[in-house]
Order: C-alpha cells, then sequence, then structure tokens
C-alpha cells in the first residue's frame, strides 16, 4: 500500500472508532458519521486494490468531475464512448511506435491483445475509470504500452502549445492525436474535468490535471493542428547519437542536424548502426503547424537505411 493512501487510511480508521465508540452510547449522529467514514475507508482501500493489480501492469486512473457524474455512476453511452476513444488513443500510438507512418491504418487485433487494455475499476470520488494495459517491459524498463501512455501524456503535458506540443503530435501520430482530440471533447461535452493518472508497480509515473481550460486548450489545438507529409528524401550523414527512444541524430554534409524518429519495426537494422558512422538514410519529412500559435515545426522519420 502506497504511503499517501496509507496514511489517509490510518487517519480514517481513528476517526471512525471514535466516532463508532460515540454512536454506541446512542448519539445517532456519530452513527452517521461512522457509517460515512466507514464507506470512506472501503473506497481507499478500493483505489490501492486496483492500482497494484499486478507489478506487470501498467495502470491509468482516469478520475472524471461532473455533474452528472457526482454520485460514481455514469451514462452508459458516456462509458461506452469514453473506452473506445480511449482505446483507439493508446491503439494507434502503439501501431506508430511499432511500424511508424503517419497514414491512417487498421490496428490488428494482435495488438490489442498485447496491449491487454482493460477496465479494471469503476470507483466513487466522482467517477474514476481504472484502465490497465499490459506492461510488458523488457531488460531496459521499456515496454509497448509504456510507450504508448507516456506519448499521450506528452501532447497533454505541452497543453497545446510550443514546440513541445509540435514534437508530441508528430510522435504520437495523426491517428492518435485524432482520438484523443474526440476523447477530450467527449470531457468537454459534459462540461467535465478529468484528473489522468498513470501508475506502475504501486508508484506514480505522470499525472495531467485536466481542467476544463486545459482540456479545451488541447483539444483546439488537436482539432486545428495540421500534419502534412512533404516528400520522402534520402539524407546523408554522421550519425552523432543513437537512442534507446526511437531516435537517430544526424549530422549532414551541410553541417545541419536533424533529430530522426524510427519504428521499432527498424530497431534490429538500427542497432547494428554506431556512432560517427556515414551512413545514408531514406526518410518522410512531415510539417506540422499550429494555426492557434502560428507556429510550425519539420519532422523526420525513417522508413529504410540505405
Amino acid at each position: 500500500m502506497s504511503e499517501y493512501i496509507k496514511n489517509k487510511v490510518n487517519q480514517a480508521q481513528l476517526l471512525h472508532e471514535e466516532a463508532r465508540l460515540k454512536a454506541e452510547s446512542g448519539d445517532f449522529a456519530y452513527k452517521l458519521a461512522a457509517q460515512s467514514l466507514q464507506s470512506h475507508i472501503d473506497e481507499l482501500n478500493q483505489i490501492q486494490s486496483a492500482s497494484e493489480i499486478s507489478p506487470y501492469y501498467e495502470i491509468l486512473d482516469l478520475q472524471v468531475k461532473a455533474l452528472k457524474l457526482n454520485d460514481g455512476s455514469a451514462p452508459l453511452e458516456f462509458v461506452s464512448k469514453f473506452s473506445e476513444e480511449l482505446r483507439k488513443t493508446l491503439g494507434y500510438a502503439a501501431l506508430r511506435l511499432i511500424s511508424g507512418g503517419i497514414s491512417r491504418k487498421r490496428i490488428p487485433k494482435d495488438l490489442f491483445s498485447e496491449l491487454d487494455l482493460r477496465l479494471s475499476g469503476l470507483l466513487q470520488g466522482s467517477t474514476r475509470f481504472v484502465i490497465s494495459a499490459a506492461a510488458n517491459r523488457d531488460l531496459l524498463d521499456d515496454g509497448l504500452s509504456k510507450g504508448a501512455i507516456e506519448r499521450v501524456f506528452d501532447v497533454l503535458s505541452s497543453l497545446g502549445k510550443g514546440e513541445s506540443f509540435l514534437n508530441a503530435i508528430n510522435t504520437l501520430g495523426p491517428s492518435s492525436a485524432k482520438s484523443l482530440r474526440d476523447f477530450l471533447n467527449l470531457i468537454k461535452s459534459e462540461s467535465a474535468e478529468i484528473n489522468f493518472t498513470w501508475n506502475y508497480s504501486g508508484e506514480e509515473v505522470r499525472s495531467w490535471n485536466g481542467t476544463k481550460e486545459a482540456v479545451s486548450s488541447v483539444a483546439q489545438a488537436l482539432d486545428l493542428t495540421e500534419v502534412v507529409d512533404q516528400d520522402k528524401v534520402l539524407f546523408h550523414g554522421k550519425i552523432e547519437l543513437l537512442s534507446k527512444r526511437e531516435r537517430i541524430e544526424l549530422r549532414l554534409v551541410d553541417d545541419k542536424l536533424i533529430k530522426v524518429l524510427y519504428p521499432k519495426v527498424l530497431l534490429q537494422r538500427v542497432s547494428e548502426l554506431h556512432l560517427e558512422q556515414e551512413v545514408t538514410l531514406y526518410c518522410q519529412v512531415t510539417e506540422t503547424h499550429n494555426p492557434l500559435t502560428d507556429e510550425s515545426s519539420i519532422f523526420y522519420e525513417l522508413l529504410e537505411i540505405r
């Protein structure tokens, strides 16, 4: 049990015991207080149980706060749309992480099987959706679900502004970005806020406080930002950086430095490269433009090593 939840449970149990003793003497007000505190203790234990399903799962705790969702229940239509847009957001992010490319593709069933997305809990405290995804982290503490979730958080954390947003959109990909936009617009349509927390092995990895303003800002930026396929180009130069985070930095003959993203499908070929090696990379070049801020960014993605 995390220290935060443990402390909350201990505090609630002390108050519950005090209220219970006074309730036994016939004080009706304390009887109600004891019942309320017991319910709170049960909820805290539920939250902890849901967040500690297994060290083999990434856990997403999404707390949606809206008038229609105050009692911990939610309309089925909302639950259905909420689940489907989140499922597609992570699915397309994972597909881009593995295969690359910006064109929309159908997400294969075996990819969803590998992600193993599940609704692991529906808790009170407004309405809290606890979603689990198979971690399958490797010896470098990396995994498909982790990479997909990380890319979503990068977009959310940018608040739809600056170079960090443009880079995050390029990395996430247009299809996942569209589903994330639809997900946020669903939250927005309910005049809701959302607290988005990512836990792994009982520890918080990242969180995002989706206030109404934050949700609206990111949703609007996603709606208006364009990712345009410019061309496919051969680049020749020396490798200055090789990263396990799917990135290569290449110094071109004109001394320009470009950062190239590569999908996991090319990891074996990339692992054969070394620093200072002269290579020719065949890349897809795209431009991302955010009309809200009038900012643009050029993005390079590896297609082939020549």
